[in-house]
């Protein structure tokens, strides 16, 4: 069963060469791709952050990221395949690596690409082959540089999927890196692609001749093989210089009148390139092995990441904690210094109070003793003697003397008002005993006491 692909949100093309790099970035909504910025850097000099690492952000967002690989140690062929599935296209043409590949099928990376004849019945495979070392050489430099590829791509092989021949013709696609030059060169004859072979283009006066000897030798092959029968327009897609340096051994070599086309825009390019990838399930030149390595590397990353987060953040917790206890424990502190000073004047209230209060009682006893003795002194009936006025226990009023035995009842009535006297508005007396009377037998005289409580501050 294939595994399904990510559904991928972004993708981002990127193309090195010697004077620096290009970033082309896009957006991908409903299956389609849109245009979402391009970014040029000159050598040396990083890329963004957000383009560098994978975050945990590119796990609910993925991002396909393809490169395009130099085409130095690159190799394209074009092999005739029965028509059928696209998906099938890989199968058929791995029965035939040993035969297309200039190297062992173990030292190689490829992938292929399919395009249908007109007749229906068979396919063109475009056949991209890649040194396993030099694409490894090349990825570990992206990655060193930030830039960890899913996908290698060649600019020659968008381009040459961007042609749209109208008849017969020899399409000659060139590319130049610093001071190399190679050319793809596709024969389209009766609507179908023959053979397309990437050349290596000497750079100066010789390229021209050099690369008319090399078509020569593939037009000899094609006639052993049965495509070729004569010379077709020669088709040159490249830029003015270039193809005004190509065209007079050209058109002399084919005897045609060489045609001049403009070559596809890099942007566009770079759309074909991530529009590809995103709607092929195509093998990839970016060796299995090497992928799992980086997703694995990059799965480490960010748990190492975020458990280095966790810890950064238990450590804040617990500094900020042990601040919060030690903040916490000061207050605590002074608060319990506080209350103790608080107690203390606390204390020293309650005993100021207390001695206040004594203090009045004693005022208003003293005060009370004047009362009770002034009232006492003014009820006291003529017939009576006073002859002891006592307070007890600073409270209580006890007085004695005599009386005629005939005259009792005066003190009876000295008792009753006594109880009944008042001293500024309130009653003087809280409570009054009953007169006691001691009359001896054949004495003329009557012993007379009682005691009476003075009435108290607190008393109702």
């Amino acid at each position: 069963m294939k595994a399904r692909s990510p559904r991928y949100q972004s993708g981002v093309v990127l193309s090195t060469s010697p004077i620096g790099r290009r970033v082309w970035q896009f957006e991908v909504a409903r299956n389609r791709v849109k245009p979402a910025g391009e970014l040029r850097l000159d050598a040396g000099k990083p890329l963004p952050k957000r383009l560098q690492t994978r975050d945990w952000q590119s796990i609910f967002q993925p991002c396909l990221r393809v490169a395009w690989m130099p085409t130095e140690g690159a190799f394209v062929r074009a092999i005739q395949l029965p028509s059928g599935d696209p998906a099938e296209v890989q199968s058929l043409v791995e029965f035939q690596l040993d035969r297309i590949s200039p190297l062992p099928v173990n030292q190689i990376t490829w992938t292929a690409v399919g395009m249908l004849h007109p007749d229906g019945q068979q396919q063109t495979a475009l056949v991209t082959l890649a040194s396993r070392t030099a694409v490894e050489e090349f990825l570990n430099e992206q990655a060193a540089a930030g830039f960890v590829p899913d996908r290698i791509d060649l600019s020659l092989v968008r381009a040459w999927q961007a042609l749209q021949p109208s008849g017969d013709g020899l399409w000659l696609i060139f590319e130049s890196s610093g001071d190399k030059r190679f050319c793809l060169a596709g024969w389209f004859l009766g609507g179908v692609w023959r053979d397309v072979t990437l050349l290596s283009v000497v750079p100066g006066p010789n390229g021209a001749p050099t690369l008319a000897s090399q078509l020569g030798q593939i037009a000899w092959a094609g006639e052993m093989d049965g495509w070729f029968t004569t010379v077709p327009p020669v088709h040159i897609v490249a830029d003015p210089l270039l193809a005004g340096e190509m065209e007079p051994i050209l058109s002399a070599w084919s005897g045609h009148p060489v045609q001049r086309e403009t070559p596809s825009p890099l942007p566009l390019l770079a759309l074909a390139s991530c529009t590809h990838f995103l709607k092929s399930a195509a093998t990839s030149l970016v060796p299995t092995e090497w992928s799992n390595t980086q997703r694995q590397k990059a799965v480490d990353r960010l748990w190492m990441g975020g458990l280095g987060a966790l810890a950064v953040a238990y450590v804040v917790f617990v500094f900020a904690f042990l601040i919060a206890l030690n903040i916490r424990t000061l207050q605590r502190d002074n608060l319990r210094s506080d209350v103790s000073a608080l107690g203390v004047t606390y204390t020293n209230t309650l005993q100021m109070r207390a001695q206040v209060g004594v203090l009045q009682e004693q005022v208003a006893l003293k005060f009370a003793a004047l009362d009770a003795w002034k009232a006492a002194v003014d009820l006291l009936p003529a017939s009576a003697t006073l002859t002891q006025l006592d307070f007890q226990k600073g409270h209580t009023l006890a007085l004695r003397g005599t009386v005629p035995p005939d005259s009792t009842a005066d003190i009876t009535k000295f008792n009753s008002e006594l109880k009944k006297s008042q001293a500024g508005g309130q009653p003087l007396f809280s409570n009054v005993k009953a007169t006691q009377f001691d009359t001896r037998p054949g004495a003329n005289i009557t012993t007379w006491n009682f005691e009476a409580e003075l009435r108290r501050s607190d008393t109702p």
